[in-house]
């Protein structure tokens, strides 16, 4: 009798152990294809920053008509999934906190099941997006100085992502209507191995703005050497005025072709075979040569002549395809398609904008296409109060007749027209020899000048001095400027490139003048009260115009007391 009981007793046992077993095994195998279900940007990701003070989209795909729930810092907010699958919501507004949380999101697909991703070491503070080409781009471990900045780049309150490059046809993202797809990065805690390959300029800002705050801050860098404007406007910016017109047409032409070469792959597979053909002959023997060049050049000695090329690379048929070789993408919005439109709306405070070279030549067309593409952004990331910081482009190459780099500075100074926006000046810490200044020190410094006075208030000198009047005296024009800190001074550029000669600290150099007959002539300047310039020629009695760094690699020396350069200019504006 107690044999048998002892029998069914054990025969019970194993009977519920395998139940268990088997609702384990469900609950897990369940979860696992449930947890499938939610699928998140890769901009929501562990070590992710959040913008203090700021409703925060989170967005995603899950189970159709899922109830997903988001819960942070003890709040919860709920919403449903579409038929599609796609969800967003958005978390109230949290102050900084450089104590990390963990961020959960759940799906419940039916009253039995329930699963959830859990975001580790979330941060809340500020969040900035670094945009442009190879001047932003430009590596902290390329810059001179770097050993002491990477060295000093253990900060688990400072945040990267860096987004790599890729271009589409059409945008991308986990949005209804959107091709699927995402942006290829992850959030990483700034150390000398995740600084070190990161953007200069958005380190060095993010640095400075993390030590002026004491918050978090997290920076995204998406950009691409050798990329013109284009790349990075959406199909919407350039809908949006009739102007231009000829980016859609190119566009539409980009997008029929690639559908057309998607659909035979022989193209392309050609291609790649060609390139790589082209590569081992020609490609590397190139880079080889051009890396002696480069530096030559950049520790100041003669490098010579700059090499050409003897055989050009075979052609990506396809314009909307990543290049493998030296071209960079040109088609219209292919760069914002894929390496923005997958984040938005991630919530920021602004954006550093550090581009233009690859326009130069098309300047007339610029000041609409930034203060376009400023405007559309804030349409695309939800968010009216991005604040905007471009820096003007530095100093480059041999001055000419047509000036087109000094016309391109102009064009970039119209941003300012639009609200919440700032420009850092920057010509006289560029490179004359070099396209890509060698420290991105001052230029980082000024940007940052710029977001703690506009964007967080503070009560600093943040740009040097501005024209206000030019009024003619005479034989001479008196100048006056606003943003004066102090009183103008004569001031060395605190950033010398190996082929910038320095400039003279007896005297004020920088300006022309002409008169009715806008013929420029070379002046002398005194200063006078503080704020203004006496400019005077002996050849022209009757001055009338002026200008003021209006160069390709500007010399010009009229600074305040603050340190800050005095802003290129011209009253000619006519021509």
């Amino acid at each position: 009798m107690i044999d048998c009981s002892i029998r069914m007793e054990n025969l019970l046992m194993k009977s519920l152990l395998g139940i268990i077993r088997a609702c384990v095994l469900a609950g897990i195998m369940g979860g696992t294809l449930i947890s499938a279900q939610i699928k998140l940007p890769a901009i929501i990701s562990d070590h992710m920053v959040l913008q203090a003070d700021r409703k925060t989209p989170l967005w995603g795909r899950a189970s159709a008509g899922a109830e997903i729930t988001a819960s942070f810092q003890g709040k919860a907010v709920v919403t449903h999934a579409d038929a599609g699958g796609y969800w967003r919501l958005e978390l109230p507004p949290d102050a900084a906190s450089d104590r990390p949380d963990a961020l959960t999101i759940a799906e419940s697909s039916t009253p039995d099941t329930r699963s959830s991703v859990t975001i580790q070491d979330v941060l809340v503070g500020e969040v900035w997006i670094a945009g442009g080409q190879s001047n932003m781009a430009y590596r902290l471990q390329s810059m001179q100085g770097k050993e002491k900045y990477v060295a000093a780049a253990n900060n688990s309150q400072l945040r990267f992502f860096q987004v790599k490059h890729n271009t589409s046809a059409e945008p991308l993202g986990l949005w209804p209507g959107l091709a699927v797809g995402d942006v290829d990065g992850k959030w990483e805690l700034s150390e000398p191995a995740t600084a070190a390959p990161f953007s200069a300029v958005a380190y060095l800002f993010a640095t400075e703005l993390q030590g002026q705050l004491h918050r978090p801050v997290g920076v995204i860098s998406s950009n691409w050497g050798g990329t013109p404007i284009q790349t990075w406007m959406s199909h919407d910016a350039f809908a949006s005025d009739g102007t231009f017109q000829k980016y859609l047409d190119e566009s539409a032409k980009a997008v029929a072709l690639h559908r057309k070469l998607v659909a035979d792959p022989a193209n392309d597979a050609k291609y790649k075979a060609d390139w790589q053909k082209w590569r081992k002959e020609v490609g590397e023997p190139y880079d080889a040569a051009m890396k002696i060049w480069n530096t030559a050049n950049e520790s100041g000695k003669d490098p010579g002549l700059r090499l050409k090329i003897g055989e050009p690379e075979p052609r990506n048929p396809d314009p909307t395809a990543i290049p493998l070789g030296g071209y960079r993408p040109g088609s219209p919005s292919v760069c914002w398609n894929a390496m923005y439109s997958p984040l938005l709306p991630y919530a920021m405070r602004g954006a550093l904008w550090y581009q233009g070279e690859a326009n130069v030549s098309g300047y007339k067309d610029y000041s609409l296409m930034l203060r376009s593409m400023v405007i559309d952004w804030r349409d695309q990331f939800a968010n009216a109060n991005l604040d905007f910081l471009v820096v003007q482009l530095p100093a480059n190459g041999v001055n000419d007749a047509k000036r087109q780099l000094a016309h391109m500075r102009e064009a970039q100074a119209t941003t300012l027209t639009l609200p919440r926006t700032g420009l850092a000046i920057t010509f006289d810490v560029g490179d004359p020899g070099n396209v890509h200044p060698a420290s991105k020190v001052d230029i980082a410094h000024r940007l940052t000048l710029i977001a703690l006075a506009k964007t967080y208030g503070r009560s600093i000198p943040y740009t040097g001095p501005v024209f206000e009047s030019a009024e003619p005296e005479s034989s001479t024009l008196r100048v006056t400027f606003s943003h004066v800190t102090g009183k103008l001074v004569i001031a060395q550029t605190p950033w010398l490139s190996v082929h910038t000669v320095p400039f003279p600290l007896d005297l004020v150099i920088g300006f022309e003048i002409a008169g009715n007959d806008k013929v420029f002539a070379p002046a002398t300047a005194t200063i006078a009260n503080g704020n203004q310039v006496v400019l005077k020629s002996e050849t022209l009695p009757h001055p009338r115009y002026v200008r003021y760094a209006f160069d390709e690699s500007p010399r010009a020396n009229l600074y305040d007391e603050a340190g800050l350069p005095t802003a290129p200019f011209r009253t000619d504006s006519d021509q």
